[in-house]
Formats: C-alpha cells, sequence, structure tokens
C-alpha cells in the first residue's frame, strides 16, 4: 500500500509529468520493467526489443522513463532503452513489403526495357532490310542511267555521223552541180557556133 502511495506521489510531481509521446524499445535490449523508477523497484515484466511503448514521463535523478506497453501495462524501464526512431523490428515487415513490391516494379521495369530493346531490334532489323531494298533499287536506277546515258552517247554519235554523211551528200551534190554547171557554162557558147557554121555553109 504504501509503495503504491509513493509512486502516485512520484508521478504527481511537477517533474514526472510530461506529454505522452510514441517511443521504441531498442533492438538490441531485453528490458525489464519495473514498478518504480530504478532498478530497485520490483520487475513487473519484460518487454521486447523493437516494441512500440507510449512515453508517458522521465525522472531526471534516476534516468528511468515510464511507459505504457501496447499490452496496457504501465512501468518504468531505463531511458538508455528507449529511442525516439522507429526499431528496426517494427520496420522490418513494413520494408520486407516495399522491398517486395520495388523487386515486382523492377521486374516490371526489366520486362518493359527487355520488350522495349526488341522492339527496337526489330525495328532496326526492319529499317535495314528496307534500307538494303532502297540501296538495292539505287543501284537498278543507277545501271539503268549508265545505260540510258550509253544509249544517248551512241544515239548521239549516229546523229553526228548521220549530219556528217548528210553535210558530205550536199558538198557532194552541190559539187556535181556546180562541176555540172560549169561544164554546162564551157558548153553553151560552142552550140551556137556550130549553128552558124552550119547555116553559113547552107546559105552558100
Amino acid at each position: 500500500m504504501k509503495l503504491k502511495l509513493l509512486l502516485a506521489l512520484l508521478c504527481s510531481l511537477p517533474w514526472l509529468n510530461a506529454v505522452a509521446e510514441t517511443r521504441y524499445v531498442s533492438d538490441n535490449v531485453y528490458a525489464y520493467m519495473h514498478t518504480g523508477p530504478s532498478n530497485k523497484y520490483r520487475i513487473m515484466g519484460s518487454i521486447n526489443a523493437g516494441e512500440v511503448v507510449t512515453f508517458l514521463t522521465q525522472n531526471s535523478d534516476t534516468n528511468y522513463v515510464q511507459i505504457r506497453d501496447q499490452d496496457g501495462r504501465t512501468g518504468w524501464i531505463k531511458a538508455d532503452f528507449i529511442q525516439t526512431e522507429e526499431s528496426y523490428k517494427s520496420r522490418t515487415p513494413r520494408l520486407e513489403q516495399e522491398l517486395t513490391v520495388l523487386k515486382q516494379q523492377l521486374a516490371g521495369l526489366d520486362e518493359s526495357h527487355r520488350q522495349d530493346v526488341a522492339d527496337k531490334l526489330n525495328l532496326i532489323e526492319q529499317q535495314q532490310a528496307e534500307l538494303g531494298t532502297l540501296r538495292a533499287q539505287l543501284d537498278e536506277v543507277r545501271r539503268d542511267n549508265d545505260q540510258l546515258a550509253a544509249d544517248n552517247r551512241r544515239l548521239a554519235s549516229k546523229v553526228d555521223d548521220r549530219e556528217h554523211s548528210m553535210r558530205m551528200d550536199w558538198l557532194l551534190r552541190g559539187g556535181l552541180v556546180a562541176g555540172a554547171g560549169a561544164l554546162f557554162g564551157l558548153l553553151l557558147p560552142l552550140l551556137p557556133l556550130r549553128r552558124r557554121r552550119g547555116r553559113d555553109r547552107w546559105m552558100n
């Protein structure tokens, strides 16, 4: 009974009053809960490492804190066993779940990346095939152009030969005509002279 009154008195002191806050039992301890703010008080139970507890108040003289665990028990443990950050033990399930989600996302990204790579490779192969077809068509067009150029040169040579032949024919014909004209011009004056001589003989 006296112990309960003393505990109530200690809890009513101003330096013990504080706002309840969430705390975590350190991962590397197995803490005992005492009925008062030191290890001189009776052990009322233990609390597992990483367990979430509610911080009630702290005794600065003994460096013990009063907590309430998840079972609703209220007791005191050493302040060194309490931390403000979430413990690894309590974070492990969430981290494992997040890791699983990340692995699934990564697997999805890997599959998407593989599909993208496969699609790009297929596209490259198609483009290479189209490029090969275009090159073949270009080579065929070049051959046709070369053939047309050769035909044009041959036709141009024939045209030049024909024009040369025509010029030679015209020159030859012109020469013949000129020669015939010159010969006719030489013979023409002789024809009347013979007629005149014949006429003179008849008159005599």
